[in-house]
């Protein structure tokens, strides 16, 4: 009976699981989609980098996602045993809640060591691969910045861009205007169409066709005018700019070998994503324990907000082993510490003395005593 219990409370947990992890990842996609899209319709960013961008944030709030999917589905399940009385048939059989510890925990720690080789090392190189297509992106900008309608500065400003229409594939313009600066004079071109292309060299170049170009000094009568099928332009790539690898960036082989307290503040961080996964194991069960009918969402509204707590004490435990408030020997570790001790307390209130087995104490009372009830 208790292998199928186990099999039985395991797979509830894996349904609600994939199911709650699913939605919370779709939410926070479709929210950083939204942006990155309203940053390329403002020229702010190549629309060609936001599927590379999105694949990588998704692989980034998964990590994050999976703790919290694991304490909410087995909120929903424990919620839903309640409700339909079947932990008090389980209560009646010797069975109380400290038995439900081996099907969580035989989810728990597989994911809590799969999230781990993640965290330590999937983190750093989604960091990585993001600042390489921002700063590519950035540096792109000039050609796939152009929008239709708007003006478009390129090369620090030595040239202006103004298309009419640009298709979809971002390579062909119609009803171009560009002005350049040159080194005592200016150049206004016009054409009909225009289209980018790269060469062999890896220059790029902007070809205008059917249109006008008018050279002069600004404020000067004589102006030169020439009329042209096609023209070429060669649009200047910026100057690479190298920046500095942020530390959410850095491998986790430095974070350990340095001795710095905002390294072992990220060592730390990035160790405590596994940990919540135990951690929000363990406070699931006793968080989620309500009375039989009372409801599948009863203490959803409580795990919340120990979730929220939990989760907003490890960023300031952060923040302060990086500003030196706290030693890193303290580090984020006693926010672990507080959250297991209240998952303690809780299964000690609950369950008195019988709670490693879950087989008397307090659970046990409870279904005999709601029996005795009229």
């Amino acid at each position: 009976m208790i292998k199928l219990l186990d099999r039985y409370f395991a797979w509830q947990v894996l349904q609600g699981f994939l199911g709650v992890t699913v939605v919370l990842l779709l939410i926070f996609v479709s929210n950083r989609l939204v942006r990155y899209l309203a940053s390329a319709a403002a020229g702010e960013l190549p629309g060609d980098a936001i599927i590379t961008l999105i694949g990588l944030k998704a692989i980034t709030y998964l990590i994050l996602l999976l703790p919290l999917g694991l304490y909410l589905a087995v909120l929903l399940a424990l919620g839903r045993m309640y409700r339909d009385s079947e932990m008090a048939a389980l209560a009646a059989c010797g069975v109380g809640l400290g038995r439900l510890y081996v099907p969580v925990m035989g989810i728990g720690v597989p994911l809590a060591l799969a999230v781990g080789w993640l965290s330590l090392y999937g983190v750093p190189w989604t960091a990585q691969a993001e600042q390489r297509v921002l700063e590519r992106a950035e540096q792109n900008l000039e050609v796939t910045g152009v929008r239709a309608g708007r003006f478009r500065e390129g090369n620090g400003g030595s040239y202006v861009i103004y298309a009419e229409d640009i298709a979809e594939d971002q390579e062909s313009m119609s009803n171009v205007f560009i002005r350049v600066q040159l080194e005592t004079r200016q150049a206004l071109l016009s054409a009909e169409r225009a289209e980018l292309y790269e060469a062999a060299d890896g220059e790029r170049y902007l070809m205008l066709r059917d249109g006008y170009r008018y050279e002069g000094v600004p404020g000067a009568e004589a102006v030169r005018m020439i009329r042209f099928e096609r023209h070429g332009m060669r649009l200047e790539r910026p100057a690479s700019r190298s920046r500095a690898i942020k530390r959410s960036a850095r491998p986790t082989s430095e974070l350990w070998a340095s001795e710095s307290a905002g390294d072992a503040a990220e060592l730390q961080w990035r160790l405590a994503v596994p940990l919540s996964v135990l951690v929000l194991g363990t406070l699931a069960l006793p968080v989620g324990r309500s009375r039989p009918r009372q409801g599948r969402y009863g203490r959803l509204f409580v795990a919340i907000l120990l979730y929220i707590g939990y989760v907003n004490l490890l960023a300031v435990a952060q923040e302060w082993t990086e500003n030196g408030v706290i030693p890193p020997v303290l580090g984020l570790w006693w926010v672990h510490g507080l959250m297991l001790a209240i998952a303690a307390t809780l299964l000690v209130r609950y369950l008195g003395t019988g709670w490693p087995t879950g087989r008397l104490g307090g659970e046990a009372g409870t279904a005999q005593q709601e029996r005795r009830q009229p």
